[in-house]
């Protein structure tokens, strides 16, 4: 990798277009950086370049998850190309979401991956199917901001969390089992975040729901628990997912179970969590949990050394500004790759 300098200031226009639950992907990078000394500014569904900055430090625009239409996206390349800039699409999920077609339809689709200087994203599975667009792709994996003081708690309730959205594929087939243990072990107390269909679904009194939360609040209701239930149904756009959920139960020792989808790269079954199959797995990990505390705590104890060793953000955002400079030290091949593909960009 060429880096220009190791000191050079990096200035980043972070434009990005959906910010709902995306901390991870926006905010705590953002911030992270800014630690480290790069100048950013973060726009909420605009784009905007920055002005009167020197003519050698770097210049990166970020467009995260950006639906500009078939017209704006090349016409904010174009002067990106003009001004000295490079755009680097920022995309963390498989953009096929069938919750976006009608977005889909008035963009340039696909083609945004081709029509930039670079790509980053969250998974392996979406680097390579990137890496068929746009021959300059970078992976950074979805890391952990910061660890929160322990929650300390009198009770004896074993409280087993679960939030998230359009998951009824994967909890709907389990929900029959987790209500025959929630009714066996009168301890278990379900903490639902988000999903009301899946609360409504339990069957038991001793039930906590709450509709939506803020990150820092999320995380407090999340570390209050000790369980944390993580199914994802075997789909082709969950296979694109990441990890990120497993980091933030397992940096509050919570014990999770999860599925094989996504998680059974990241989990070591049986060490730093559990991987079910099968609904009689789901049955029969979540009641060992519910009976045996030293066993959730060596797995939430396991799982919280994981993150802390491997997936705190403070030992890898450095690597992100270290790749600006690096693709800023070769913009003029990036912008002659662009321009040869689209003649329509030379300004």
């Amino acid at each position: 990798m060429t880096v220009s300098s190791p000191n050079q200031t990096v200035n980043i226009s972070y434009c990005a277009f959906a910010t709902q639950f995306m901390n991870v992907r926006i905010h705590q990078p953002v911030e992270a950086m800014r630690q480290l000394g790069a100048n950013i500014a973060l726009y909420d569904k605009k784009v905007q370049f920055l002005d009167n900055l020197p003519n050698d430090e770097p210049k990166i625009m970020i467009l995260q998850r950006a639906f500009l239409d078939k017209e704006g996206w090349p016409q904010v390349i174009k002067e990106a190309i003009k001004r000295d800039w490079l755009v680097v699409n920022e995309y963390d999920d498989y953009p096929e979401n069938p919750h976006n077609a009608a977005k889909r339809a008035k963009s340039l689709d696909w083609e945004r991956f081709k029509m930039c200087h670079a790509v980053q994203c969250s998974t392996q599975p979406l680097a390579d199917v990137f890496k068929e667009w746009n021959p300059e792709v970078k992976l950074f994996k979805n890391q952990f901001f910061r660890v929160l003081n322990p929650i300390v708690r009198t009770d004896n309730e074993v409280r087993v969390f679960f939030g998230a959205l359009n998951r009824k594929n994967a909890w709907a087939p389990l929900i029959d089992s987790f209500n025959k243990l929630f009714k066996k072990y009168q301890q278990l107390r379900p903490v639902v975040l988000h999903d009301r269909e899946f609360f409504d679904a339990i069957e038991t009194p001793n039930k906590a729901f709450k509709p939506t939360a803020g990150y820092q609040e999320y995380l407090n209701i999340l570390h209050c628990c000790d369980i944390s239930l993580q199914p994802l149904d075997d789909s082709k756009f969950n296979r694109y997912k990441s990890d990120i959920k497993f980091l933030e139960a397992g940096a509050g020792g919570l014990a999770v179970i999860a599925s094989p989808v996504v998680y059974e790269n990241t989990i070591k079954h049986g060490e730093n969590g559990l991987i079910a199959r099968t609904t009689p797995d789901w049955e029969s990990m979540l009641a060992k949990l519910a009976c045996d505390a030293e066993y959730r705590r060596t797995l939430g104890r396991n799982a919280k050394n994981y993150v802390l060793a491997e997936r705190m953000l403070v030992n890898h955002v450095g690597q992100q500004l270290d790749w600006y400079r690096d693709i800023w030290a070769r913009r003029g091949a990036l912008n002659a790759r662009l321009i040869e593909l689209y003649p329509q960009l030379k300004p």
